[in-house]
């Protein structure tokens, strides 16, 4: 069961006997109980937003309480941005839900979920013992109960997390890796990619503690060792970044330009060449216009700001088709510390640590060694868990700062609550990685490969990618063909240990193989039920307790335009 405030909540609420019934009855299609306290940004009409967003969570789920009611003019505006809901959502529209709660107009939320309803009939016994609800409850006193755990319980909250389309003539202002206090950032059009948005830098005013995890592909780009060289020295303070070309493959002149956009940050900032991290994504094989970017840095050094995050982001894309990112927001040693991240990339990814980048911020005060062994943790769990083509690019970088300006107290991997900040950003990866999946090139669908069942970690996580790098496969997904035989191939292609009669896989929630044989599922049945835009593969090996999840795509013809014309 997961931990959360809500869980509290949830216990606190009077459900009647019949609401009661009504979350702990099995239903035919799987689904989970779902509770979720959500916050309208101001300026907007919340009523009228709450309305419309309770009434899309209606057309695939049940909801079974709403606190408050939109309703009700009397309510009070402020009283009326915060909403608590409690619904029964099918397991295949999770991700649907999730991302209602992902609108620009959220400017806050929180969610837990159960799936299992022997774990929430022993949480409601825990609870208060129900009693028959009045026909008017008034809502200001759960709704109170719900902000004092979420915004100030130690809670963990999702702000503003989501992917946008990109910004159109009119800008709007957008903090993201600026929203962790001490952090500034800007992006200038310099003219590698013509008009568009193509250099930009990230600052510290502080001395943060940064850690990275970039590419092993061997044809590692002269950026990528300039950055493992600099981090070494334990002093960086800033990055620049460039799209539109990769400065990969291009000799010692590609080491030297690298060099050189260090240099001129730092002299723009006053800071020493080796406290500056640079990252290219783009062509490989091309010599960087330094003309045109020595230039664009020192523009981009004056532009230094809080909240114009977009230009930054749109820096660094380019097949992207979104800007994606996430911030929580989470209580550490009796501070409140924000953990933002952005990342680009939608080709050429396989993630061996893909083309992406991902920055991380934060304000908490972590140790050097604590963050890098955090973050480990959570990219092996998450990028490292993504595939959108099975190839591995030449400039993948992950790196992470922690500004240290929330003032916990610093928090080493002895820290009580170093596992805390492990989670959180183990979460945040993961948003991430999933935004990278559904942004993949030509990408209609997100696929989630779930391996069960499996002798040890390592297979399962070898047999879900056999799958999820399946042209076979994602060609299907794209099709909403469900041909499970491909899922069995790709199974049959790993190297994992397991008896092929015990083996069971899932398609889209429906059962379509075990026992050596078909199920006989009807076709059509499970062609319709692909039509979600997340799709999930789920296998049970059968031969152990160990499990891994891959996130991934399908593959369109859109996907082979966008490569054949990449560089013509």
């Amino acid at each position: 069961m997961k931990d959360s405030p809500l869980i509290s909540v949830l216990q606190c609420l009077r459900f009647s006997e019949a609401e009661r019934q009504r979350l702990l009855a099995e239903t035919e299609v799987p689904s989970q109980v779902v509770a979720a306290f959500f916050r309208v940004a101001p300026g907007d009409d919340s009523r009228a937003v709450a309305s419309v967003l309770l009434d899309e969570i209606s057309e695939f789920g049940e909801l079974v309480r709403v606190t408050p009611d939109p309703g009700k003019p009397a309510l009070e505006s402020e009283a009326a941005r915060d909403y608590l809901i409690v619904a029964i959502i099918p397991i295949t529209a999770a991700e649907a839900f999730e991302d209602l709660l992902r609108r620009p107009s959220i400017e806050r939320r929180a969610t837990s979920s159960w799936e299992d309803r022997g774990d929430l009939k022993q949480l409601f016994d825990a609870g208060v013992t129900p009693q028959p609800l009045p026909e008017e409850e008034d809502p200001e006193d759960l709704l109170d109960r719900a902000r004092k755990f979420i915004l100030s319980n130690g809670g963990s909250t999702y702000l503003n997390s989501h992917s946008e389309p990109l910004p159109h003539a009119a800008e709007e202002r957008l903090a993201i890796l600026t929203l962790p206090k001490g952090f500034r950032a800007s992006g200038v059009r310099c003219g590698i990619k013509g008009r568009k948005y193509d250099l930009g830098i990230l600052f510290c005013e502080g001395l943060p503690a940064v850690s990275g995890r970039f590419t092993r592909n061997r044809f590692a780009s002269g950026p990528v060792q300039l950055c493992r060289r600099n981090l070494e020295r334990h002093s960086i303070r800033a990055l620049v970044v460039n799209s539109g070309n990769s400065n990969a493959a291009t000799g010692e002149r590609g080491h030297r330009d690298a060099e050189r956009m260090a240099e001129l940050v730092a002299e723009c900032l006053g800071l020493e060449a080796h406290q500056v991290l640079v990252c290219s994504t783009g062509v490989i094989g091309r010599f960087l216009p330094m003309e045109k970017i020595e230039p664009g840095i020192r523009e981009a050094a004056e532009e230094l700001e809080v909240g114009r995050d977009e230009r930054f982001i749109q820096a660094m894309m380019t097949t992207d088709t979104r800007m994606k990112h996430s911030v929580r927001a989470f209580q550490l040693g009796g501070r409140e510390v924000t953990l933002a991240g952005a990342t680009k990339g939608a080709g050429m990814i396989q993630p061996n640590l893909a083309t992406m980048f991902a920055f991380i911020t934060t304000d908490a005060a972590i140790r050097q060694s604590a963050l890098d062994q955090a973050l480990g943790i959570a990219v092996h769990q998450t990028f490292n868990r993504l595939t959108v083509d099975a190839d591995t690019s030449t400039s993948d970088s992950v790196i992470a700062f922690a500004g240290g300006a929330a003032g916990n107290d610093p928090v080493g991997a002895d820290h009580p609550e170093f596992f805390r900040f492990v989670d959180e950003l183990r979460e945040l990866c993961l948003d991430l990685t999933r935004r990278l999946a559904r942004d993949g090139e030509g990408a209609t669908h997100l696929v989630r490969v779930a391996v069960e069942g499996a002798f040890n970690a390592l297979e399962a996580e070898r047999v879900a990618k056999s799958i999820a790098n399946s042209m076979l496969v994602k060609t299907a997904v794209f099709g909403r063909d469900p041909n499970w035989g491909r899922i069995l191939m790709a199974i049959g292609n790993s190297d994992a240990r397991f008896d092929p009669n015990r083996v069971r896989v899932w398609l889209a929630g429906m059962l379509l193989f075990e026992n050596g044989m078909g199920t006989g599922q009807e076709p059509a049945e499970v062609s319709q039920a692909m039509g979600h835009e997340e799709v999930e593969i789920r296998v049970d090996l059968g031969a152990g307790e160990a499990r891994a999840t891959v996130y991934t795509c399908d593959l369109s013809y859109e996907y082979v335009r966008i490569n054949a014309e990449y560089t013509t």
